[in-house]
């Protein structure tokens, strides 16, 4: 890639571009909260409002709420160019709901840069839809190129069923984010590489990792200091490993910008933000801020783009049913109960289901059909759960799923034999939005494997 097109690429990127960081905003959207490596630097901790480091939210996003999110606050702050996805776990150990997010904000302003984080493990296989995406900037985090300093850091990985631990975990976790940020830069998708510097185990090593990295392509370098205090609850923490001192931080940056190509090639100005972080760096904003009437226009605007996602998702499905001469069209519908207890979400878990909103769902949309009703109460004898289990399926038994927030493997199984799919991913959604995720996954099922 030449230089005036990085140029262009990282013109109001604040973590990309030193010069940018003090005009331009960004947002990170903590939806994607699973991890499927243990780094002994991290503890993913919610609700630390007074905490400013990796990993630290005061809580998790739906794509919908994220989607909401950021239109209030594009609203409400100047010159937000960049949204990013930064745990609290890892951007790709969540793959359907990253993705899911970045598609709805692609949806609402094109202009929004997209970009995520992620540890490697899962890159390789994600890279296509990346690209697909339009999503320009991927930060790696890679602390060791040598599996036998990398046992040191990681205590286990989850990669394909199994979990691995030690020399085995490092080793399979460096093959991965090699192959990942080769396939990344073989698209012309700018790479950070972010390495933790943590004194008496990678200190020394570091300058080998930025060499390694400079032979794939890689744009960027960051070393970030270990934070390591004892509140942080961390293994390397409880171990007593302590953080890198200034002198330690400036004497290796300047040793891997050596080896960079300048120090243009190595970030200097990491503020190791929040994964819920608002603003520009190290001057974040409050999004308490947000006024009542941003909020209700947000709302307004939120619907809009949700509606047109369900359209073109609509007609994906129509494409692929009839690029594979499949029997399923836009019209194909199914029904979708969701249970209701407040009367405006999926509020409520499978044996206390009461209420059931009844959805046509198709290609066209989500309507409401009509409302069902249990006519018992808690005090009765029926609701044991093979008879609330009976009663249930009779009622719903013209729906293909339903939605609640918590069901019972037993319950499930029973329901699947019946012809009824439970889905407990589309918790706490509002009815029509609940509805329309449940049945349109059902319709994609049917697509592929008709």
């Amino acid at each position: 890639m030449d230089r005036e097109t990085v140029k262009s690429k990282i013109e109001k990127h604040p973590c990309y571009n030193k010069e940018a960081h003090h005009k331009f905003a960004r947002i990170h959207l903590p939806v994607a909260p699973a991890c499927n490596i243990q780094c002994n630097y991290c503890n993913r901790k919610y609700d630390c409002s007074n905490e400013s480091r990796p990993g630290v939210t005061s809580g998790t996003l739906s794509p919908e709420q994220a989607l909401e999110k950021v239109i209030m606050v594009k609203h409400s702050i100047e010159n937000l160019s960049v949204v990013g996805i930064a745990g609290p776990g890892d951007a790709l150990a969540n793959p359907e709901a990253t993705f899911e997010t970045l598609r709805l904000l692609k949806e609402y302003d094109k202009e929004l840069i997209p970009c995520i984080s992620t540890n490697g493990l899962s890159l390789p296989d994600h890279v296509d839809e990346i690209k697909e995406l339009g999503i320009g900037h991927v930060t790696v985090t890679m602390n060791a190129i040598d599996p036998e300093i990398g046992q040191k850091i990681y205590s286990w990985i989850h990669f394909e069923g199994r979990t691995y631990h030690g020399k085995d975990a490092a080793a399979i976790l460096l093959e991965r984010q090699l192959e990942g940020i080769k396939k990344l830069v073989e698209r012309d998708i700018l790479v950070k590489v972010n390495t933790v510097l943590i004194p008496g185990i990678n200190d020394s090593h570091i300058p080998a990792v930025s060499a390694k990295i400079k032979e794939l392509g890689v744009f960027i370098h960051n070393i970030i200091p270990l934070m390591s205090k004892p509140e942080y609850g961390t293994k390397f923490a409880n171990d007593g490993v302590p953080e890198p001192t200034p002198e330690m931080i400036g004497r290796i940056r300047f040793q891997c910008a050596e080896v960079m190509g300048g120090l243009e090639n190595v970030m200097q100005h990491c503020r190791q933000c929040r994964a819920d972080a608002i603003g520009k760096l190290g001057q974040d904003w409050d999004f308490n801020n947000v006024t009542e009437n941003v909020k209700e226009n947000s709302m307004a605007l939120k619907s809009q783009v949700l509606s047109s996602r369900r359209s073109i998702r609509a007609l994906d499905i129509h494409k692929k049913s009839a690029d594979g001469k499949m029997t399923v069209s836009r019209n194909k519908m199914v029904l979708v109960a969701v249970a209701s207890d407040n009367h405006r979400m999926a509020d409520v878990s499978f044996k206390n289901a009461r209420n059931f909103y009844v959805y046509e769902v198709s290609g066209w949309g989500a309507h409401l059909r009509e409302i069902r009703t249990l006519d018992y109460d808690n005090s009765q004898a029926c609701i044991k759960l093979s008879g609330h289990l009976k009663n249930v399926a009779e009622l719903i038994k013209d729906c293909s799923v339903m939605v609640c927030t918590v069901a019972g493997k037993n319950a499930a199984d029973d329901m699947k034999l019946k012809g009824i799919i439970m889905d407990t991913r589309q918790a706490y959604k509002g009815l029509e939005e609940a509805a329309w995720e449940a049945g349109i996954k059902r319709l994609e099922s049917s697509v592929k494997t008709a």
